[in-house]
């Protein structure tokens, strides 16, 4: 079975990875202190903190028939839809396109040290026994991955001992 993993760090915007999966598919976006979405940044309000925001996305994909749990103060809303979930990978971006102007990862622009973190990030879970991790790419937000990366024994555990190079500023 093919898996999605959409792993997230929100800080005023780092690195997200995302994936490609069939039609019920494993993801999840792992929440730390900062990310940066593959969209477009749209015009949320404001006035609203970042744990603001991310309330406000969860309340929004909620509404849009996604089951997520609140979100954790300074961490950011974490998703997780597995093969048993019975959500799709469209059910999940239809959700994600409705309620894109509160989530705390697509605002703001990218800026030189995110990229370098994504970079570092990459280079990190290689070390860490995921050795087919990919560089982000230099033109888009983010960093791309499919479901062999995802489905590496060793991701989890990379995902753990890299997780600070996305909150580093």
């Amino acid at each position: 079975m093919r898996k999605t993993i959409l792993a997230a760090t929100v800080l005023a915007a780092a690195v997200l990875i995302t994936g490609c999966g069939a039609d019920k598919p494993d993801a999840q976006v792992a929440s730390g202190s900062g990310a940066q979405q593959s969209t477009t940044p749209t015009s949320a309000p404001a006035s609203l903190s970042q744990d603001e925001m991310a309330v406000k996305f969860t309340q929004c994909l909620r509404e849009n028939g996604l089951n997520v749990p609140d979100p954790e103060p300074g961490k950011g809303p974490m998703l997780k839809f597995d093969k048993n979930s019975g959500v799709t990978q469209e059910q999940v971006q239809k959700a994600m396109e409705a309620c894109r102007e509160y989530d705390p990862q697509s605002q703001g622009s990218a800026n030189p040290q995110q990229a370098e973190n994504g970079r570092e990030y990459a280079e990190c879970m290689r070390k860490n026994g995921v050795e087919k991790f990919p560089d982000p790419k230099p033109d888009q937000r983010g960093i791309m991955i499919g479901p062999g990366v995802a489905d590496d024994p060793d991701f989890q555990k990379a995902q753990g001992a890299c997780q600070s190079i996305l909150a580093a500023r």
